[in-house]
């Protein structure tokens, strides 16, 4: 596909980059956004965000609007508005839902005019594991010192829920001695985890680093981050991303390889050692490695979590099934039962067969890659249906943003294959 860049310069890359983490910060589940900013107010500033660097991007190529106009990609955005005005009018359900939703798939394939995937995948690993490096020093090391009274504590705030967190700007620790899950920027670690598998998956399969060695030390942190939310989603994707990685890209068959695989085997089996002893203590509850046995806890016995998880994927599954073609409307799919988590249920249950199917394929265009065995590309898919189906995230311009771009990149040259 033709590109039309932007200047190629460090300013203009650096301004895109600082729209990038601008539009992170605004994102929908962000603590940023509905503690500081406030949610409608952060929607605005990030449509205003989007519409200046669109009339950047015009104003720079007027003299490529005739071949911009005519663009295939001007198509797609027409069928994706048509897809969800078509749902929203013919069932009458009269939410800006599906505005929303438009909006995320629209903002990717105009990124797809003057960048690429690889790109936009580089500011967003870059700009994730500063913000998780900040948020491991803020919730692990400034929170133990202010309650130490060593450093000053910041100005706290209050979630929905009730959560009280302490403020640091670009990080919100939660305003318990005893808590110890990191939750970043984002309202819950279960969001967080999804943003940290992305950031991982992206950096090793889509980012081109000059020195290896940039790919692990990022690597390092998001993992080390992933841990520190205490997501159970979050722990079993990571272990099997990892495992996921080693063998496709196989790693085994080094020396160097092997060795990780060792060590990696061994902290798993301490650190399972360490919970198992420190269990026997009277103040076990007041220790990190609670969270971790809390873990098991909620994983192996029925929890308010499990419940709700369970109850989201049948009420999902029983819309979707009611209202096959266009979906049920989006209130009683989101309201009908407490906590509605699972986000391509969700889909398919609000927009029918076509908006599922789409979500799904967009999915696919970002993870499959034709020279791996089938099974590892079913394995991979796996893995981020499950990091995306613990939270509603259909409405996040991060839940559409890399597949869309990944579909718009793979999908439309197949159609000029077949005309040719």
């Amino acid at each position: 596909m033709k590109q039309y860049p932007l200047p190629k310069n460090r300013w203009t890359a650096a301004a895109f980059g600082l729209f990038l983490f601008a539009i992170l910060l605004l994102a929908r589940d962000t603590l940023i956004t509905s503690i500081v900013v406030g949610f409608y107010k952060s929607q605005f500033l990030m449509l205003a965000l989007m519409g200046l660097l669109g009339l950047v991007f015009v104003l720079y190529n007027r003299r490529n609007l005739r071949q911009i106009v005519t663009d295939r990609r001007l198509g797609l955005i027409l069928g994706f508005a048509l897809l969800l005005i078509a749902v929203m009018v013919l069932k009458r359900d009269w939410q800006m839902m599906y505005f929303s939703i438009l909006l995320c798939l629209i903002f990717p394939v105009f990124l797809t005019f003057f960048t690429d995937t690889g790109r936009v995948a580089k500011y967003y690993v870059v700009t994730l594991t500063l913000l998780s490096v900040y948020a491991l020093i803020c919730t692990y090391v400034l929170r133990k010192l202010g309650y130490a009274g060593i450093v000053p504590r910041p100005s706290t705030r209050t979630n929905d829920a009730g959560m009280v967190f302490f403020d640091y700007g670009l990080c919100f620790a939660v305003d318990h001695m005893f808590w110890h899950r990191n939750f970043g920027i984002f309202r819950e670690p279960g969001v967080y985890q999804f943003f940290l598998l992305l950031g991982l998956y992206l950096n090793h399969y889509h980012v081109q680093w000059e020195k290896e060695r940039s790919r692990w030390i990022f690597s390092i942190l998001l993992a080390v981050t992933m841990l520190s939310t205490y997501s159970i989603g979050g722990f079993a994707e990571l272990g099997l991303f990892a495992v996921f990685v080693y063998l496709d890209k196989k790693y085994y068959r080094t020396k160097a390889g092997r060795w990780v695989g060792i060590g990696c085997v061994a902290a798993g089996l301490a650190v399972a050692a360490a919970v198992l002893i420190e269990s026997q203590k009277p103040d076990f509850v007041l220790s990190p490695l609670y969270e971790l046995y809390d873990m098991f806890l909620r994983l192996t016995t029925p929890s308010d979590s499990s419940v709700d998880r369970t109850s989201a994927l049948m009420t999902d599954l029983r819309m979707f099934l009611d209202h096959p073609l266009l979906g049920a409307k989006i209130a009683p799919v989101l309201h009908g039962t407490n906590h509605n988590t699972s986000s391509t249920l969700i889909l398919f249950a609000i927009a029918g067969i076509a908006g599922g199917v789409l979500h799904l394929i967009s999915w696919i265009a970002l993870l499959w890659k034709k020279e791996r065995n089938v099974l590892g590309n079913l394995v991979l898919l796996l893995i981020f249906l499950m990091s995306f189906n613990t939270q509603n995230l259909v409405a996040d311009v991060f839940f559409w943003l890399f597949p869309v771009m990944a579909l718009t990149e793979r999908g439309l040259p197949l159609f000029r294959k077949k005309e040719a």
